[in-house]
């Protein structure tokens, strides 16, 4: 399981990936070969899933931008939209925040490895604070 965070303030460019400075909770680090699942370096958006299961990935962050209009985050899986996981804040007053979550299930097969990201989809550069991912292996 991995926890990350990130509490400062961050911009994140359109069709960018909110960086992940923390890792609060982290297990099953794939840093010794052959016994962790997972892989994440400090300051990246990006996390790997290594092993075949079935994982369960949910974030929530705070999000605004300079101008009024959507703003969204979305789960990505190799760089590919996942359906079903953007979350979407009306920016009425340029930064004013709002918050926005979302989850997923992610199945790995045999013989394969993912990566998942958090990232800014909504054609707005974003200001994100208080981010947080989740990824845990369900089975």
């Amino acid at each position: 399981m991995i926890n990350s965070i990130a509490t400062a303030v961050q911009t994140v460019d359109n069709s960018s990936n909110v960086l992940f400075p923390t890792d609060r909770v982290r297990s099953k680090s794939c840093q010794c070969p052959c016994k962790g699942w997972l892989a994440h370096d400090l300051g990246s958006g990006l996390f790997t899933l290594t092993k075949p299961g079935i994982y369960e990935v949910t974030y929530t962050a705070d999000i605004t931008s300079a101008a009024a209009g959507q703003a969204s985050l979305v789960l990505e899986l190799n760089g590919e939209v996942i359906g079903g996981t953007q979350s979407i804040y009306t920016v009425a007053t340029a930064s004013a925040y709002g918050n926005v979550s979302g989850d997923t299930l992610i199945q790995v097969p045999c013989g394969a490895s993912y990566t998942i990201a958090l990232a800014n989809n909504s054609g707005l550069d974003l200001s994100v604070q208080n981010a947080n991912i989740i990824i845990k292996k369900i089975a």
